[in-house]
C-alpha cells in the first residue's frame, strides 16, 4: 500500500532522501533508460528488468509484482517496518535535519536544488578518507599491530581508519560540507577533527548504512574512546544475528575484532561496560537469537556489567547466557588473543557453559585455494571462485576476473570485478548471490576472503617473480628437466624449431628465444624484426613466443601512446611484451623506449577526491625490467627506438624463398601431418623448461677479457646487448651450471666459454647488421642494383657510372616487389647511395649509381674463442670449452642468418670444474633454495 500523505514534513522526507541513491547502496543494480533507472526487483526473482525508480517524481513501480510508492514505502516493504518506524529511520539518514519536528516546512519543488547529503552518505566519505589514511599514515597500523588487529580481511570488512587531523586541510572553508559534518561531529565547533589521533570503525544500522564512528585513541590520552555526539545508533556487526542463534557479546569494538580475527564471526559490541541500547535490544528480538556469551572486561565495571546482563537484561530475551571467565593476569579479550590460540578460548567456552555442547564454535575449515598458472581457485564449501586476469594498477586500483560457479547444472556468473570499489563488489555480490541462492552476508564474507587472498597473490608475484614449478607436472617436470640438462641443449632446441615450421632462420629463432628467456634478468633484451610484406617475420616470431609460457607474455595487436602507462604495477614485470607490428604503436613508442631502458614507466594523472570533489593528482607506477619483440617493414625506423633492440633481417633471398616454398609443400604429406602433431608436446615441454628456469644471479668471469670495436660510438650501446646475450645463455644452461655461493652475493652461476662461444656466433650476423648504416634488404638490394649496372655498362660499351635505371629496370631486373623497391630505394637515395636524376608523383623516377661495389666489413670487433681461452689461461681462468655446442644453423639453414658464419663445437658435457687451484665459493646443487630477486652482474665478486 503506497502512503501519499500530503504532510508538508512527509513529502519534504520523500524528497530530500534519494530514493536512487538508496537502492543502490542496498544491492539493486540500476542503469538509465530515459529519464528513468530501471534494474531487477528487489521484492521478487525475475530475470528481465521489471523495477522502475522515477527521480523526478520520488517513486518507484515494479511492473512484474506491482510494487510502488515513495521512499517510505520502499523502506518498509523492504524492512517489514511500520510506517512510523520508516519514517524514523529515513529521518536518522539525514542527520535529524528532515523529519519531525519540521511541520512549518514546505515541499521543495522540483524546480529547486538537491537537499544537502543525507548523513548516511556524508558518514560514508568521511569513512573512506579514513581507510585510505589508514594505508598511507602507518601510526594507526602501528598501533593495530602492538594489539595483532592487522588482518586484511578484517581491515577490509569493517572499513578500519586512521584520523591524522588531514581531513580538515582539504576541506573548503565554509559552505554546505563544513556545515554538515560539524553538524554531525566529525568536526568540533572549533574547526578541529572529533577523531584525530584515532583508529576509526563505522557502525552500521540494519540497512547497511553508516549511523556511527567509534574511535580507539592510539596514545594514553583521555578519553580513550570516542564517539559521534548524541544517542549512539546502530550495533556494531549487528548483521551477524541474520544468521546465528548465538551471539559473543564483548564491551568493546577492539574486543569482538579479536574474536572476529580468531574465527568467531558472530561477535557483537557494547558501548563500554554500560552500553546496551535499544538498538542491542530491538536486534536480539528481531533475529530471535537463543544464546548470548558474554566476553566483558576481566575488571569491576565488566563484571557488574556482566551480573546485570545476565540477571536482569537479557532473560527475557534469550533462553540462555553464559560468562567467559578471562585468565588472571588478562583484562579483555584482546589480551587473550595476543598469547592464546582459538583453540584455547574454546576450552574457556567450555567452561563457562559445562551442561551443554558448545554451539558459538569456530568456523569449519571449509576454505580451499589450489593456484594456476594465471591466478587461482577458491572454494568456500560448495561455492566456487576461478580468479584470473589479477592486476594491480596502483595502490587503489584491484582488479581481477571472477568466475562464480555452482554444480548444479553447471551454471556460473563471469565478471570483472574491480575489488576495491564497492559499486562493483555490490554488483557481483547480486549475482553471485542469485547464482548461489544464498544470503548476501556469505556471498560478502566470501569476497572478503578472496579479496584477502587476492591482495597475498599480487604481494607474492612482486616479491617471487621466479617461475611457479608448482604449476608443473611431475611428468613434465621430468621433461623439460632432461630437455635443460640435455648436453645438446641447442642442437634440441634447434630441432623443435625447425619441427615448428621455422624454415632457414634458425639463427635468427634462436636470439629470439634468447630474447625471450632473457626476461628473467634485470637487463633483459629487446629484438627487432626487419623484412618486407610477406617474407615471414611474423610468422618467425609467433613461433618462437608460442614456446614461452602464457602468464610470462603479453601479445597485442596494437597499442595506443598512453595504454602501457595505466597497466597494473607488476603487468609488466619480467614479462615478454610483443607486437605484431611496429606500425600498430605508432604513438607508444616513447614509452616503449622508456620500459626498456628506465625499467619502469611512472605517469601522474588527475582524479577527483572521492570526499571533497576536488581533482588532485595521482602517481602511476609500471615496474620493468620487460623483454619487448617487435617487427617491421620500416627500414628507417626512428635511431632512438632502434638503439635499444637487437636488429635482425628476415632473409629475403631466392635460396630461402626456395627453402619455403618446398617446406610448405610438405605440410599436407603424411610426414607433414606426423609432424604438425607433435606441435603440442613441444610447447608443453618448453612451457616447463620456462617455469622451472630461476631469476638466478649470473656472474662472467671472462667479463673484462672482451673485445668490441672502438672506432663506432654505437658500441657504446651495443656492447651491453652483446654482454646480457651471453648472460641470456647462462640463464637457459643454468640446470647444467653448479650454484655457488657469495657470502654477500648470495646463491648465482658463472658463465662458461661455451656460453660465450654461442653468444659470440650469434653475434657477428646480429652486430655486422647494428653497425651497418644500411638495413639488411636495403644492402641485399644494392647488390642486385650493382650487378644490373655493371651488366648494362658491358653491354653498352659505357661506363657504370653514366648508367641512368628506373624503379621498374630494377623491378623487372630483380623480381622484387613494387613495394620493396620503393622501400629501401627510399633508404638508399637518403644515404646517397643512388642519385635521383628525375621524376616525381606522376612521372618516371631515374637514377644513377653512386657506389662502386666495394664491400666494407661491419663487424664488431668481438675477441675470438680460441684468443678468448688463451687469455683466460693467462689470468688463471678455464680455459677448455665443454664443447657442447654443434652448427647453431644447423643443415637446413639457408643463405642469411650470420652472413655465412657456422658454429662448429663438438658435442659433450658441460663444464663444471671451475679453477680447482685457486680459493672458491661453495658450490651446490640447483634447487629451489632462497634466491636474490632478478639481478645479474658482469663483475666478478
Amino acid at each position: 500500500m503506497s502512503h501519499t500523505s500530503t504532510s508538508p514534513d512527509l513529502t519534504h522526507l520523500k524528497r530530500a532522501v534519494d530514493l536512487v541513491a538508496l537502492a543502490q547502496t542496498r544491492g539493486v543494480v540500476l542503469k538509465k533508460q530515459g529519464q528513468e533507472y530501471v534494474g531487477l526487483c528487489p521484492f521478487h526473482p525475475e530475470k528481465t528488468p521489471s523495477f522502475h525508480i522515477s527521480p523526478t517524481k520520488h517513486l518507484f513501480h515494479c511492473f512484474g509484482c506491482g510494487a510502488a510508492g515513495s521512499v517510505v514505502d520502499f523502506v518498509m516493504k523492504q524492512d517489514g517496518l511500520s510506517l512510523q518506524e520508516a519514517i524514523d529511520w529515513l529521518t536518522r539518514q539525514t542527520g535529524g535535519l528532515v523529519g519531525r519536528g519540521t511541520a512549518g516546512l514546505k515541499p521543495i519543488p522540483s524546480s529547486e536544488p538537491t537537499p544537502p547529503l543525507a548523513a548516511a552518505t556524508l558518514l560514508q566519505r568521511v569513512v573512506t578518507f579514513y581507510q585510505k589514511t589508514f594505508t598511507t599514515d602507518r601510526d594507526g597500523w602501528a598501533y593495530l599491530k602492538r594489539r595483532n588487529l592487522v588482518d586484511p580481511t578484517m581491515l577490509e570488512v569493517f572499513q578500519l581508519g586512521y584520523c591524522n587531523g588531514a581531513l580538515r586541510q582539504t576541506l573548503p572553508t565554509s559552505g554546505p560540507l563544513l556545515e554538515g559534518l560539524t553538524a554531525l561531529g566529525v568536526l568540533t565547533k572549533s574547526g578541529r577533527e572529533h577523531f584525530e589521533g584515532c583508529v576509526t570503525i563505522p557502525i552500521v544500522d540494519s540497512a547497511g548504512a553508516i549511523c556511527g564512528l567509534y574511535g580507539r585513541r592510539i596514545t594514553d590520552r583521555a578519553p580513550s574512546h570516542l564517539y559521534l555526539p548524541g544517542p549512539h545508533r546502530g550495533v556494531w556487526n549487528g548483521a551477524v544475528a541474520k544468521n546465528h542463534s548465538a551471539l559473543f557479546l564483548t564491551e568493546g569494538i577492539l574486543d569482538g575484532l579479536s574474536l572476529w580475527q580468531a574465527g568467531l564471526r558472530n561477535v557483537i559490541a557494547l558501548y563500554g561496560a554500560q552500553g546496551w541500547t535499544a538498538d542491542h535490544e530491538t536486534l536480539v528480538r528481531t533475529h530471535a537469537v537463543h544464546e548470548i556469551v558474554l566476553c566483558l572486561d576481566h575488571d569491576d565495571a565488566g563484571h557488574a556489567a556482566a551480573t546485570k546482563l545476565k540477571e536482569q537484561t537479557l532473560p527475557s530475551l534469550v533462553k540462555a547466557v553464559s560468562v567467559v571467565q578471562w585468565p588472571e593476569g588478562m583484562k579483555d579479550a584482546n589480551d587473550f588473543f595476543l598469547t592464546h590460540t582459538a583453540a584455547e578460548f574454546e576450552r574457556l567456552l567450555t567452561a563457562a557453559r559445562p551442561a551443554e555442547p558448545a554451539r558459538a564454535t569456530l568456523p569449519p575449515p571449509d576454505e580451499q585455494v589450489a593456484m594456476q598458472a594465471d591466478g587461482f581457485v577458491a572454494t568456500y564449501g560448495t561455492r566456487r571462485y576461478e580468479i584470473r586476469a589479477i592486476e594491480r594498477q596502483h595502490a587503489a586500483r584491484l582488479r581481477a576476473t571472477i568466475k562464480a560457479v555452482s554444480g548444479e547444472q553447471h551454471r556460473f556468473h563471469i565478471d570483472t570485478v574491480d575489488l576495491y570499489l564497492s559499486r562493483a563488489r555490490r554488483s557481483f555480490l547480486g549475482e553471485a548471490a542469485r547464482l548461489f541462492r544464498d544470503s548476501i552476508d556469505v556471498i560478502e564474507l566470501d569476497l572478503n576472503r578472496l579479496i584477502a587472498q587476492v591482495e597475498t597473490y599480487v604481494e607474492k608475484k612482486m616479491h617471487d617473480t621466479g617461475p611457479a614449478v608448482a604449476l608443473v607436472s611431475e611428468p613434465l617436470q621430468r621433461e623439460a628437466e632432461r630437455l635443460g640438462r640435455h648436453p645438446d641443449l641447442i642442437g634440441e632446441l634447434r630441432r623443435d624449431l625447425d619441427r615448428l615450421g621455422v624454415v632457414g632462420e634458425t639463427t635468427n629463432a634462436l636470439v629470439g628465444y634468447l630474447v625471450m628467456t632473457s626476461r628473467k634478468l634485470e637487463e633483459p633484451l629487446s629484438l627487432l624484426l626487419l623484412s618486407g610484406s610477406g617474407a615471414g617475420k611474423s610468422h618467425l616470431q609467433d613461433t618462437v613466443l608460442a614456446l614461452c609460457p602464457d602468464e610470462d607474455m603479453i601479445k597485442l595487436t596494437a597499442l595506443t601512446g598512453q595504454a602501457l602507462f595505466y597497466k597494473g604495477e607488476q603487468a609488466l614485470r619480467h614479462k615478454v611484451l610483443a607486437l605484431a607490428e611496429e606500425a600498430g604503436a605508432p604513438e607508444a613508442q616513447y614509452a616503449i623506449r622508456n620500459l626498456i631502458s628506465a625499467k619502469e614507466l611512472i605517469i601522474e594523472a588527475t582524479i577527483k577526491n572521492p570526499l571533497t570533489g576536488r581533482l588532485e593528482t595521482q602517481v602511476n607506477r609500471v615496474q620493468g625490467p620487460t623483454a619487448v619483440m617487435l617487427t617491421t617493414t620500416n627500414p628507417n625506423v626512428d635511431a632512438e627506438t632502434r638503439s635499444r633492440f637487437l636488429v635482425s633481417s628476415v632473409d629475403e633471398s631466392s635460396a630461402q624463398t626456395r627453402a619455403i616454398l618446398a617446406a610448405q609443400r610438405q605440410r599436407h604429406t603424411l610426414d607433414g601431418r606426423l609432424q604438425a602433431q607433435q606441435r603440442a608436446s613441444i610447447l608443453a615441454r618448453h612451457h616447463a623448461l620456462q617455469r622451472l628456469l630461476k631469476s638466478l644471479l649470473v656472474v662472467n668471469p671472462y667479463e673484462p677479457l672482451l673485445t668490441a670495436t672502438e672506432d663506432r660510438l654505437l658500441m657504446r650501446r651495443e656492447q651491453p646487448k652483446y654482454l646480457q646475450l651471453i648472460l641470456a645463455v647462462t640463464v637457459l644452461y643454468q640446470m647444467q651450471r653448479p650454484l655457488k655461493h657469495h657470502e654477500r652475493l648470495g646463491p648465482y652461476i658463472e658463465t662458461t666459454l661455451d656460453d660465450i662461444a654461442l653468444a659470440h656466433e650469434l653475434a657477428v650476423g646480429v652486430w655486422g647488421q647494428a653497425l651497418d648504416e644500411l638495413a639488411r634488404p636495403s644492402r641485399d638490394l644494392l647488390r642486385v642494383i650493382h650487378r644490373y649496372v655493371e651488366g648494362r655498362a658491358v653491354r653498352e660499351q659505357s661506363d657504370a657510372a653514366a648508367v641512368a635505371f628506373t624503379r621498374r629496370d630494377i623491378r623487372e631486373f630483380s623480381g622484387w616487389s613494387d613495394y620493396q623497391i620503393k622501400t629501401h630505394v627510399q633508404q638508399l637515395e637518403d644515404l646517397e647511395y643512388l642519385i635521383p636524376l628525375s621524376g616525381r608523383r606522376g612521372q618516371q623516377f631515374t637514377y644513377r649509381l653512386a657506389w662502386n661495389g666495394e664491400e666494407s666489413r661491419f663487424l664488431p670487433g668481438l675477441v675470438s674463442v680460441e684468443e678468448l681461452r688463451r687469455r683466460a689461461a693467462l689470468v688463471g681462468l678455464p680455459s677448455e670449452q665443454g664443447g657442447r655446442l654443434q652448427n647453431v644453423a644447423g643443415p637446413s639453414r639457408a643463405q642469411g642468418g650470420m652472413n655465412g658464419h657456422a658454429v662448429t663445437l663438438q658435442n659433450g658435457e658441460a663444464l663444471e670444474q671451475q679453477r680447482a687451484d685457486k680459493e672458491e665459493p661453495t658450490a651446490m646443487p640447483v634447487d629451489d633454495a632462497q634466491l636474490p630477486p632478478h639481478v645479474e652482474s658482469g663483475v666478478r665478486p
